[in-house]
């Protein structure tokens, strides 16, 4: 089953004003800068950058597959088997992150290592990832081995 990422519309309102910043102020500086004989590279190095982070954070989905938790982001794709998963931590935080919200899980898989997600539809992945991982057990701060 496919889960779409939770996205926080203020963090995504934030990095529009970002993106507008980035995008618009080499278009403001270019007569400026071309006036003056000088370079415009140096105010593209701000767009190119957010482009090449959006790229890595984005599309964003995880999949409850048969043969393990597979986690898309950007263009890290991952297929952690259900035997491997030790805990899915709830961890909301103001922090930022690269999925675009507060309200996020952190898988921890041995051998694998740490995912940061955010789940739209949190209690059902929760329960279906339960459901295919007999060595979790609910807790309060969502999955983890037993004892």
């Amino acid at each position: 089953m496919r889960f779409e990422t939770r996205y926080d519309r203020w963090l995504l309102a934030v990095l529009a004003a970002v993106a507008l910043v980035l995008f618009l102020l080499p278009m403001a500086l270019y007569s400026t800068l071309a006036a003056r004989s000088q370079p415009l590279w140096p105010v593209l190095v701000g767009p190119a950058i957010f482009v090449l982070a959006m790229s890595m954070t984005l599309p964003q989905y995880y999949e409850v597959r048969e043969e393990g938790l597979f986690i898309r982001q950007g263009w890290r794709r991952v297929l952690l088997p259900y035997s491997t998963i030790s805990e899915l931590r709830i961890w909301n935080s103001i922090l930022s992150a690269p999925v675009l919200s507060t309200h996020r899980l952190m898988v921890t898989a041995a051998p694998g290592g740490r995912f940061v997600i955010a789940v739209g539809e949190q209690e059902r992945f929760l329960a279906d990832v339960a459901r295919r991982s007999p060595q979790l057990e609910q807790c309060p701060s969502g999955l983890r081995t037993h004892g």
